[in-house]
């Protein structure tokens, strides 16, 4: 393939904006035009996006088995490889933004193999099982390869025609994290500076223990005790919540809201649980209720708020078969190559000939041990949550996508169905999981790249293929890094507690023994039920009840920051908009500086944690300072952040309305 430099690239594409409209219409104008062809699939981004997924996908493995959460690889691969192709090019050897797309694509399927492995597949550590290396590997890449089949058929509805209404975050920011990196502007400076303060905020948090980035509190209210709230400002967080806007972040805030300062209290006055002894247990009893009970309705609430959007999605569904069905029979006028490039995916004949074959391997390969039921039910489920894993990244974000609780719904369903048959092996149910749980994350992950290339004018089935091959890489590495892990600090222990395993494990137990909490569940459905005929979004009110308070908060806070700085934008704006598009544009290229930064601190981190370094202190170059201080010191910390975000957007602004 030809190739040229980045500079010569510049010239050929140009930017895009907020304000433009496509070619085509609906929808803005790709970075580079659909006519134009340029360096994109090469051997070059094919071996550095191969290197870098194997270093995001063992430091996701052990942050994710760590804390119970990953960080999203996208931007930190995007920047990565910016600096990659950037030395390059001193060397005489040239690099296109659509290549470094194609390493962020590459590499961010690690991260999200990374995430169904360790919430799913480590969970038989906690059932006295061995981890078996082959068998997570073929469940990993049967998973893997169904959540970017499945995603084939929904981009153009999920990507290109909702395009106002699901922003996709991380897959925006990436889109402006490549686009500022290409043009050497103004935005180089923007998402510098966010990255630079995000990097020094979560060292000084994570890196020497200086301030504590989650507050949280509790409190009785006359008889009624457990009110909780709090929130892990972290830069990230606080970026996706800017990005997403106020509404949605408004929605998921709300659910939030209902978990933890409605039912949580109820549950506890109400003698559902036992009474903590003093408030000062509070907080830890709310937290407790929230794993024991409150998760189970933000799963009830999430299946059928998954369902509903499936129905909801029925059209496009529908369309996409149909198309499939016309493409087997040869037609002409159907064939994927008749289309523009950026409109161009992988055949359909590839992903149902492809599905059937998962469909197959499934159930004969020895090492899935999922059965014929169980491989079944895993298409199927896999199929359902993949277009609710989509859409869902598309309006919380990535790093909000509750892989864990459509695990959580396919272990209901899957246990329920085996035990039906006189099947009692939890490892059976925790495997079907498994499959539906990578395809998730994977179809969550390929969703976001997706949009990111539609943003820059990248061709569909390039970045597929290179997704199909950086899993593929993924697979083969997950069951010797899970195997490692286990050996050297053992699943389940104070290092590695991996609780979102140990509570898959204790739920595939508790539907086969009868000891799951149904109650939970239907509450959750009866909402999302209300919600429904409220006409109210349902899946981004069941991921605010499914998630911890402390997440849910931070994003809000970013939402309130971007209607902030709207409001006060838009006084000083004129007629037709060109100060406030340019201002949250300008907002939107330093939140994913933030996202970015954070992320790339976040590996560090995990480096030094798996070298040893501050395994005994809980930070690797911890300060020593008293709780109290990290507690006042964090509120400063955030208010600073808060400050200097809305500093540099301003800023700017202004020097625009001043020329």
């Amino acid at each position: 393939m030809s190739q040229r430099s980045s500079e010569e690239q510049v010239e050929a594409g140009g930017s895009r904006t907020a304000t433009e409209p496509s070619s085509a219409g609906g929808g803005p104008s790709p970075y580079i035009p659909a006519g134009q062809s340029i360096a994109e699939l090469t051997i070059k981004a094919v071996v550095i996006g191969l290197a870098l997924n194997v270093v995001m996908l063992t430091a996701n493995m052990y942050l994710g088995m760590r804390s119970g959460m990953t960080i999203s690889a996208s931007i930190p691969a995007a920047v990565i490889s910016m600096g990659i192709f950037y030395g390059l090019r001193r060397a005489g050897i040239g690099g296109t933004i659509l290549e470094n797309n194609i390493v962020q694509t590459m590499t961010s399927a690690g991260e999200a193999l990374a995430a169904g492995v360790i919430f799913t597949i480590a969970g038989v550590t906690f059932l006295d099982q061995p981890i078996d290396i082959v068998g997570t590997a073929a469940v990993a890449v049967l998973g893997g390869l169904l959540g970017v089949l499945f995603m084939i058929p929904m981009r153009r509805y999920l990507i290109v025609d909702k395009h106002e209404e699901l922003p996709y975050p991380e897959g925006t920011a990436c889109a402006d994290v490549l686009e500022a990196g290409n043009e050497g502007d103004d935005g180089v400076k923007l998402i510098s500076f966010g990255f630079i303060v995000s990097f020094i905020y979560m060292w000084l948090a994570n890196g020497m223990a200086a301030f504590r980035t989650t507050l949280q509190t509790a409190f009785s209210a006359g008889q009624t005790r457990g009110f909780a709230i709090g929130g892990d400002f972290t830069p990230a967080l606080v970026g996706v919540g800017y990005i997403i806007g106020p509404k949605i972040a408004g929605y998921v805030f709300g659910g939030g809201l209902i978990a933890w300062m409605m039912l949580i209290p109820l549950l506890i006055t109400g003698g559902f649980v036992p009474e903590s002894a003093a408030d000062a247990a509070l907080i830890a009893q709310a937290d407790a209720v929230w794993d024991e009970y409150i998760r189970y309705v933000g799963a009830g609430a999430m299946i059928v708020g998954g369902f509903y959007a499936i129905v909801s999605m029925r059209g496009t569904i529908v369309d996409a078969l149909g198309t499939a069905f016309e493409e087997l029979r040869g037609s002409a006028a159907t064939a994927t190559d008749s289309r523009k490039r950026t409109q161009r995916d992988l055949p359909m004949k590839l992903v149902v000939g492809g599905a059937v074959l998962i469909a197959l391997a499934l159930v004969a390969v020895p090492q899935v041990q999922v059965g014929i039921l169980g491989g079944f039910i895993a298409v199927i489920a896999a199929f359902l949550f993949v277009a609710v894993s989509a859409y869902l990244v598309g309006v919380v974000g990535s790093s909000s996508n509750p892989v864990s609780g459509m695990a959580v719904a396919t272990i209901l369903i899957a246990a329920l169905a085996l035990k039906s048959t006189g099947v009692n092996d939890p490892v059976v149910v925790l495997m079907t999981a498994s499959v539906v749980a990578i395809a998730a994350a994977v179809a969550g992950d390929t969703s976001q790249d997706l949009k990111t290339g539609y943003l820059l004018g990248a061709t569909p089935r390039k970045q597929q293929i290179a997704q199909v091959i950086g899993i593929a890489l993924s697979a083969l590495f997950a069951g010797w890094i899970l195997y490692f892990f286990n050996e050297a600090y053992g699943i389940g222990s104070d290092t590695i507690p991996a609780p979102q395993a140990g509570m898959m494990a204790l739920i595939s137990e508790g539907v086969l023994t009868g000891t799951a909490q149904w109650g939970m569940i239907l509450i959750g459905a009866v909402f999302a039920c209300v919600l429904i005929l409220m006409d109210v979004p349902v899946l981004p009110f069941a991921v605010g009840i499914y998630l911890p308070i402390t997440l849910a908060t931070p994003i809000f806070l970013g939402g309130l920051l971007r209607a902030g700085i709207d409001k006060y934008v838009a006084r000083k704006d004129d007629e037709d908009g060109t100060l406030a598009a340019q201002a949250t544009s300008r907002g939107r290229i330093v939140a994913a500086g933030l996202i970015t930064g954070e992320a790339i601190m976040g590996i560090v981190i995990g480096a030094l944690y798996i070298t040893g370094t501050g395994a005994a202190s809980g930070a690797p170059f911890a300060l020593g300072l008293a709780g109290d201080t990290q507690t006042i010191l964090g509120g400063v910390a955030i208010v600073a952040l808060i400050g200097l975000f809305t500093a540099s957007v301003l800023r700017n602004t202004g020097n625009v309305a001043d020329a």
